[in-house]
């Protein structure tokens, strides 16, 4: 039987949409590729996690999510860094609690010097306070995807520090942009230079500046210690850092592969603090190691250092912080922590 030419048609369209549906079905789920930046180098802690975390979430989303790590500043600092994200040149990044203040200036209470007693009260905060700061990130476009550490800061210096007018005659560096650590570096009678990070090095050997404040592993990291000979042994503050990503890229993506995203950063940030805090401790035994003398305070010192602290705080209020949230965060860190000189942090 001879069929009518308008049938023969409608079963050959039918047969080119069966074919493409089956071509449909039979092709790869498309990938996403985030771009990620760290200025960490190659082979640290941070970009070592990072690794790790992008093979889980690569086999847990079967191929469909993965990521490109630029590290080691390729990407600029912190400004450029956030600057492409913006242009969502870059999606996600690891920020210094300087960069993150770029974004959300109140961030930077989690940084006021000689708030916090230790890992257990740092770490307490952290965690009560992570759904109120990712809210505030969002509002300003970002997800945060968790916090980890640069680890506690010391001050160095090539001068002797067992004093409070020693210290105050310090050249000491501030990293340009840090407001909270020049505040409280002024407060306490210290000079300061701000001067971006990649310049320290050349700060010290020109004698611009012969004091600075770091984790021991930052000092050993950027080869600072070898221009000073003291540390103080207090703690100052806890180096805030965050792994942060747009909130457009993030909304972009299947909401399983939200959750996979999410559940996994927060997993590997928790590892990377133990581990930042496990490499400071190395560090700190290398640089006694190299002669440099720990210098642990008196009584007194401490009780000048923590009265200079409490003085900076109201600087802060409220162009950097608000009152009400310095106050729910210092009021959440005496809970979790005993008393400063009962308790001391990892390092």
């Amino acid at each position: 039987m001879r069929l009518p030419s308008g049938a023969v048609r409608f079963i050959g369209c039918l047969c080119v949409c069966f074919g493409l549906i089956a071509a449909t079905a039979t092709l790869p789920a498309a990938k996403t590729t985030i771009k990620v930046a760290v200025v960490t180098p190659e082979g640290s802690a941070w970009v070592q996690v990072l690794e790790e975390m992008v093979a889980e979430v690569r086999a847990q989303t079967q191929g469909e999510l993965d990521f490109i790590i630029y590290a080691g500043g390729v990407s600029g600092d912190e400004a450029d860094v956030l600057r492409k994200m913006q242009a969502n040149r870059i999606q996600a990044a690891g920020l210094s609690g300087v960069g993150l203040g770029i974004i959300l200036p109140e961030i930077r209470v989690l940084e006021s010097p000689l708030l916090f007693s230790g890992d257990e009260a740092i770490d307490t905060v952290r965690e009560q306070m992570f759904d109120t700061f990712a809210a505030a990130f969002e509002k300003k476009g970002f997800v945060l995807l968790g916090f980890t550490e640069g680890g506690w800061v010391y001050l160095f210096s090539a001068r002797d520090l067992s004093r409070m007018d020693q210290i105050q005659s310090c050249k000491m560096w501030v990293w340009q942009g840090d407001r909270i650590a020049e505040l409280f570096l002024e407060t306490c009678g210290v000079r300061t230079t701000p001067l971006h990070v990649a310049d320290v090095n050349t700060g010290l050997e020109t004698g611009m500046i012969d004091s600075f404040y770091a984790p021991p592993l930052a000092a050993v990291a950027f080869q600072w210690y070898v221009r000073v000979h003291y540390m103080l042994d207090l703690p100052v503050t806890n180096a805030t850092a965050a792994f942060l990503m747009n909130k457009r890229t993030m909304a972009g993506l299947p909401a399983d592969h939200q959750k996979i995203l999410q559940a996994t950063a927060r997993k590997y940030c928790r590892k990377l603090v133990a581990l930042t805090r496990r490499d400071n401790r190395e560090a700190l035994g290398v640089l006694q190691a190299q002669g440099i003398q720990l210098v642990t305070p008196t009584a007194q010192l401490t009780a000048e250092i923590q009265n200079y602290a409490r003085k900076s705080y109201a600087k802060c209020i409220p162009d950097i912080y608000p009152q009400s949230l310095f106050d729910q965060v210092a009021g959440m860190a005496m809970k979790a922590g005993a008393p400063a000189d009962k308790q001391r942090p990892s390092n």
